[in-house]
């Protein structure tokens, strides 16, 4: 069993809703994300149309830029993930007058594409994140669902905690970002998300997550023994690997 736990946490903070954080954060830290399916054959024109939506309420005051994904691995492979994040709660109130007009776009345009979407709200835990200073270059993510159970939470978040400063302090050549699902999942829902420079930065690190814990903890029987201990405190859930789309991500800037 702890050997399971083990090696699900090392793969997920190793290897591997929701994604690239504002860089200078002075907001509520919330994002909304909509996992979107395509009708089946209209995934170009899905692309092109949303394409051309953003370049029309790009002109506004007070859109929201969303940033697409294309899912790659896992159930929901060939879905897709729209994602706009570094938000205040107040925004999600606010009104506009152009609103209307590109609802009417929208549901013209771009909703005959589309077979369904699901929404989710989250927001980031930066305590626990380690963001690169820029994502150039950063093109796939990988997402993993945590479930922490009743009664851990206190205990998650200071086995989560020491992990994190260990790793950052011993410069692990990673980043990741937690993020909190406040509504549209399932309680007590985190996302851990990892960046990566394609499938190839997929390969282990140097040094590795197990090298700076064992180390830090006194040993290998130690680090079992934490990683049992902490891994207690919740469950893990699917895993899927996302590709950053440009095409369908530009607003025209």
């Amino acid at each position: 069993m702890k050997n399971r736990i083990k090696w699900v946490v090392l793969s997920a903070l190793v290897g591997i809703f929701w994604f690239m954080p504002a860089q200078a954060q002075d907001n509520d830290g919330v994002a909304t994300v909509v996992m979107i399916t395509a009708k089946a054959g209209h995934e170009k024109n899905l692309v092109e149309a949303i394409t051309d939506y953003h370049h029309m309420v790009a002109k506004f005051d007070g859109h929201m830029e969303y940033t697409w994904y294309e899912i790659l691995t896992g159930p929901d492979t060939g879905k897709y993930i729209a994602r706009s994040g570094g938000h205040n709660w107040s925004e999600f109130d606010a009104e506009y007058d152009w609103e209307e007009k590109a609802d009417e776009a929208f549901a013209a345009n771009v909703a005959p594409h589309i077979e369904s979407a699901n929404r989710s709200m989250t927001t980031d835990m930066d305590e626990f994140s380690h963001w690169p200073e820029s994502f150039d270059g950063y093109t796939h993510f990988h997402v993993q669902d945590w479930y922490v159970k009743g009664g851990h939470y206190s205990k998650f978040r200071r086995g989560l905690k020491q992990i994190v400063d260990t790793l950052t302090a011993g410069n692990f050549p990673g980043y990741w970002g937690f993020h909190s699902v406040v509504s549209g999942g399932h309680g007590n829902h985190i996302n851990l998300v990892t960046a990566h420079k394609g499938w190839s930065d997929m390969a282990d690190k140097d040094p590795s997550f197990f090298d700076l814990m064992s180390k830090s903890l006194g040993g290998e029987e130690e680090f079992d023994a934490f990683m049992a201990d902490w891994g207690s405190t919740f469950k893990e859930g699917r895993s899927q690997m996302v590709r950053r789309m440009p095409e369908a991500s530009d607003y025209g800037n």
